[in-house]
């Protein structure tokens, strides 16, 4: 499949970097040109309640699901490029046979410690295959198919919070996300020892002040509710959550 990974024209830091992974793992990923958040007006940023550079994050994907949209290959590959590639990541993308004929979106990095998810019983390459709810979220190393990456570019417009929020807990209608464990990628912020300052201004949002018992029986109610709607409408085991390890 085609690979791609965003990277902006001044981070040649990043560049060398990640292109010394990929020569490593003898992948032919292509350079995809990221858009600047010197290029997103003051006003885009206010009206998306967001940072120029989330916006310049969001507007990047944009652009390179319209690439893969109007390209041949069924399904493609999106790494962004402080993405920390696996070694075992070329039997990946070197055969989509393993991908399910359903998925949307195959995410294949590791954030955070656990998520909401099913065991789809499926094994991909000697892994285990979760169909992905909630509870995630991440946008440094994915699979997209190229009729989700038409429907994405031509619906997902607009964001009011970072936009792997939106794709990922905000239940975009209709979108079949599967994870991979243990995870392929780990994105470099998340790693032990970082190299790379984040590039992403993150603004901090005003939280709800909540007495724990109130948390815990809203968090209840949310999990139930996810759980009910995947039983009846998905047809498959009950959710739960799930830790997967990188490897």
């Amino acid at each position: 499949m085609r690979s791609f990974y965003i990277n902006l024209a001044v981070s040649v830091d990043r560049r060398k970097w990640f292109d010394a992974q990929a020569s490593r793992l003898g992948l032919d990923i292509e350079r995809f040109d990221a858009v600047s958040n010197a290029s997103i007006a003051d006003s885009v940023a206010t009206q998306f309640n967001v940072s120029k550079e989330a916006v310049a994050c969001f507007f990047s994907h944009r652009a390179i699901w319209k690439e893969i949209a109007s390209g041949p290959d069924r399904f493609a590959a999106i790494f962004e490029d402080d993405a920390h590639l696996g070694a075992d990541l070329p039997a990946f993308l070197n055969d989509v046979s393993w991908i399910p004929a359903d998925a949307d979106i195959v995410h294949l990095e590791k954030l955070g410690k656990r998520f909401v998810g099913v065991e789809t019983g499926q094994r991909a390459l000697g892994r285990k295959l979760y169909q992905a709810l909630s509870g995630f979220a991440g946008t440094a190393a994915y699979i997209i198919s190229r009729e989700c990456a038409a429907k994405l570019h031509a619906n997902f417009t607009e964001i009011n919070q970072e936009f792997d929020q939106h794709l990922f807990n905000e239940g975009l209608p209709g979108l079949k996300v599967y994870k991979i464990g243990p995870a392929l990628c780990i994105q470099d912020r998340f790693t032990a020892a970082p190299r790379f300052p984040s590039v992403i201004v993150r603004h901090e949002r005003p939280k709800r002040v909540r007495a724990p018992g109130a948390a815990l029986r809203e968090a209840a109610r949310i999990y139930k509710r996810l759980a009910s709607i995947a039983v009846r409408s998905l047809g498959l085991r009950r959710p739960r959550l799930i830790a997967i390890k990188i490897k």
